[in-house]
């Protein structure tokens, strides 16, 4: 994807309380960037967020992104907690919307995870997990009540003291009472419950099911199953310092059933102080007092017609992280897991993956397509390549612009050493090939964990064409193969019912559903 006109290192961008130099670029995505600033006011550090599109981007879905920034930044301005990320300031800049954001220094717990590549202790992750929980249930008792929807390791920054940041409240909304379920389905596969796959309304149960998946993964070291709720003894066989006492929690909390998942997060808190081996120190009361930044009067060099001062707390200087803590257990093999529940579902999802019967390293969806919390009209029409909802007599997506032919949705059979399982191409393309946490590189489908590094982090790529669907391989190291042979790289090749993909020691199948 090719950005035009990113900011650079030095350049000054004018806000509506203090300008703020630019000192690099810290990541991007779709629709944005986010650079690491200097606020020139007090000279602190800041995080900057500007609506960046791709060259060409239709009109349309360019008011689409916009109206999920402005969405975003007003649900993280009515904020506060000392788990949430602080917004300083919104404003305009080039035609684009600019939000500037407290500076987390740190990790994510996904890749302090991955550094230390062994699961977390017990005592360490029900710690963090009662850091969650508080800040859930102040989302959640917001009026109204606020569901974070994507509660993940990648989405909780670390930061030096042990305090924990959620990040990234793009698919957050509020909750509608009587709201039969929500408009667009949206989530992760692995830490997102049945109702977010278009069974119900996300309410705060659905942050309580994506909280006990999260914490499985730390505790296993393993991204958890799509709707499969674990087992009795499961979590022992990959992390002996886990406890049956703590590992009921996490069952009860990922229960596919919400009415048999703690009500509320205060319930589930509660539950994991029972697990503690000592009294819980909170974190967030050893954090420095926040500086007050006196307002600043708009002057005619800055945009007074932005959104009012705020008084900001200081964030604190780039860091690094401790060691992980010693010693580590001692852990067996990985090995696929039994399931616990005779009633798993077999809804397909509409944004993550499909279900799985075992423990694959599920991947993270595409960019959904736009929110719009209105009621669906009678009849409308789902697009099958993006998800978005369109008017019942469209003929053509209003989001994508892809024919909305009644073309059925295919499935790809995935067998692994590690098992098997079904994957739904209800989203494309579909990439495969391996994660990469420090490029924020995550394929739909990631291969880590299924083979012995023949998969290339950008191996190959499935997409629909009109009313077919393709396979590229896009230039990978090991190649791909189409029923045992070689395909040349950037080369499309028209996917047929049940033709075979070879890639490494993973076999895919393509179905017709």
């Amino acid at each position: 994807m090719i950005y035009e006109d990113l900011l650079d290192p030095g350049d000054v961008i004018p806000g509506s309380q203090s300008d703020y130099v630019v000192e690099r670029l810290i990541g991007r995505g779709g629709m944005g960037a986010v650079y690491k600033v200097q606020r020139t006011a007090d000279r602190t550090t800041w995080a900057l967020k500007e609506m960046r599109p791709p060259p060409n981007t239709p009109v349309d879905e360019m008011k689409e992104s916009r109206d999920l920034f402005e969405q975003e930044a007003a649900l993280m301005r009515s904020l506060g907690h000392p788990n949430l990320v602080t917004v300083a300031d919104y404003f305009e800049y080039d035609q684009r919307p600019v939000m500037v954001m407290e500076f987390v220094p740190g990790k994510t717990i996904e890749e302090q995870l991955h550094d230390q590549q062994s699961p977390m202790l017990e005592q360490q992750v029900i710690a963090y997990g009662i850091q969650l929980c508080r800040v859930l249930q102040y989302l959640h008792t917001r009026n109204p009540p606020v569901i974070y929807r994507d509660l993940k390791p990648p989405n909780i920054m670390l930061t030096p003291e042990g305090v924990l940041k959620l990040i990234d409240f793009g698919v957050a909304r509020t909750y509608k009472a009587r709201k039969a379920k929500d408009t667009v389905a949206m989530g992760s596969a692995g830490y997102a419950p049945p109702e977010q796959y278009g069974k119900g309304q996300t309410d705060a149960r659905s942050d309580v099911y994506a909280l006990g998946a999260t914490m499985l993964h730390l505790l296993t070291g393993l991204p958890p199953v799509p709707l499969q709720t674990p087992a009795v003894g499961y979590i022992e066989k990959f992390n002996q310092s886990v406890s049956r006492q703590a590992e009921a929690v996490i069952i009860k909390a990922m229960s596919l059933n919400r009415e048999q998942r703690y009500q509320d997060c205060e319930a589930m808190e509660q539950a994991l102080h029972a697990c503690l081996a000592a009294a819980y120190v909170d974190p967030t009361e050893h954090m420095a007092p926040p500086p007050v930044l006196p307002e600043i009067q708009p002057t005619d060099e800055t945009h007074a017609g932005s959104l009012p001062a705020v008084k900001t707390a200081q964030p604190v200087v780039e860091p690094v992280l401790p060691p992980p803590p010693d010693p580590q257990p001692v852990l067996p093999q990985p090995s696929p897991p039994p399931v616990a529940s005779p009633d798993a579902l077999t809804a397909a999802p509409a944004s993550p993956a499909a279900i799985p019967a075992v423990q694959p390293v599920h991947p993270r969806p595409a960019r959904p397509a736009p929110v719009n919390d209105a009621e669906p009209a009678a009849g409308s029409i789902t697009c099958g390549n993006c998800g978005f909802v369109n008017k019942p007599d469209a003929r053509f997506c209003a989001h994508c612009g892809t024919p909305l032919a009644s073309l059925p949705v295919p499935s790809l059979l995935i067998t692994s050493p590690r098992g098997t399982w079904p994957l739904r191409l209800d989203r494309v393309p579909c990439h495969i090939g391996r994660r990469d946490p420090r490029q924020n590189h995550y394929p739909e489908l990631d291969l880590a964990e299924h083979d012995k590094g023949i998969a290339s982090r950008r191996h190959a790529v499935i997409r629909r064409d009109n009313d077919h669907y393709t396979l590229t391989d896009i230039g990978s190291v090991n190649g791909t193969f189409l029923n045992g042979t070689r395909v040349a790289a950037h080369v499309p090749q028209r996917l047929r019912q049940g033709d075979r993909i070879k890639i490494g020691e993973v076999e895919i199948e393509f179905r017709w559903s």
